[in-house]
C-alpha cells in the first residue's frame, strides 16, 4: 500500500532528526521494504512541505545507520534493518568515527555548494584554467597511483573553487576548514573507486563553472560531496582494520 507522506508531515516539520526517526520506523515496520526506492529529495520535500536540506539531512542520518543506500543516478534505496553493519557491537565500535565523518561532511555540504554557485558567476578564464590544470595533474597522479598526491590535489581543487568566487573571506574559510575536512580524506577511506568518482565529480563541477551555471555548479558540488560521504560510510562499514587501498 503506497505511503501517504502527508501523514508524517507534522513530524517532518520538527526537523531532520524527527523525519529520520519516522522514516526508520516505516522501514522497521516493513512499510518501506528492502529494495524500495524513497522518493527523490525534491519530491519528498514538496510532499512534506519542508526544505530539501531537511530531507537531505534525514536521508544522510538513515545512511549512517545503514538503513538506506544513496548513489547519484539511483536515488535512495531501502536496504532493511538486518545488514551486518547494524550489529549492536559493531555499530558501537563505529559510532565515534561515523559521527565525525557525518559532522565533517555536514560542514562541507553546508559551505561548499553555495561557494561553487558564486564561483560559477565570478570565475575568470584564469580561474578556470587553474582548475583544469589541477584536474590534469590529478589524472597523472592517479596513473602513478600516488595517493598522497591525489589527496593534496583534492584539497587544492576545493580551495581553488573558493578562490574563483573572488571573496577572500570564503577562501580563508575553505583553507581553515581543510583541517577539519582532513578526516574525510583519510587514506583509510580511499579506494580506486572513490578516487575515480572524486575525479568525475570534480569534472562535473568544472563543467558547470565553465558554463557559468550557478545552479548546476551548486548541484554538482552537492552530488559530489554526497557520493564521497557514501563511499566513506562504506569504508566504515567494512571496518578500518583492513582498509581499502588504491589499485
Amino acid at each position: 500500500m503506497p505511503i501517504d507522506w502527508t501523514l508524517i508531515a507534522p513530524e517532518a516539520s520538527l526537523g531532520p532528526h524527527r523525519l529520520a526517526g519516522r522514516l526508520q520506523g516505516l522501514i522497521e515496520e516493513g512499510r518501506l521494504a528492502p529494495g524500495e526506492r524513497i522518493p527523490a529529495e525534491r519530491e519528498l520535500a514538496e510532499e512534506l512541505r519542508i526544505s530539501r536540506t531537511s530531507v537531505r539531512e534525514a536521508l544522510r542520518e538513515l545512511e549512517l545507520r545503514g538503513l538506506v543506500d544513496r548513489k547519484p543516478g539511483r536515488g535512495t534505496i531501502v536496504t532493511g534493518v538486518n545488514r551486518p553493519d547494524l550489529h549492536p557491537r559493531q555499530l558501537g565500535d563505529m559510532t565515534d568515527a561515523a559521527r565525525l565523518v557525518h559532522e565533517v561532511m555536514d560542514l562541507r555540504s553546508a559551505v561548499e555548494p553555495p561557494v561553487a554557485a558564486r564561483a560559477a558567476v565570478r570565475a575568470t578564464d584564469s580561474d578556470l584554467q587553474q582548475l583544469a590544470e589541477l584536474l590534469s595533474r590529478a589524472d597523472r597522479e592517479r596513473d602513478r597511483e600516488n595517493l598522497a598526491g591525489l589527496i593534496e590535489l583534492d584539497g587544492a581543487f576545493h580551495v581553488a573553487v573558493a578562490r574563483a568566487a573572488h571573496n577572500p573571506m570564503l577562501t580563508r574559510l575553505l583553507e581553515a576548514t581543510n583541517e577539519w575536512v582532513g578526516p574525510s580524506r583519510d587514506p583509510a577511506y580511499q579506494s580506486a573507486e572513490r578516487l575515480a568518482a572524486s575525479l568525475r565529480g570534480h569534472r562535473r563541477i568544472l563543467t558547470a563553472l565553465i558554463s557559468h551555471d550557478s545552479d548546476a555548479a551548486a548541484q554538482a558540488m552537492a552530488d559530489h560531496l554526497s557520493e564521497v560521504q557514501g563511499m566513506i560510510i562504506g569504508a566504515l562499514g567494512r571496518g578500518l582494520d583492513d582498509p581499502p587501498t588504491p589499485s
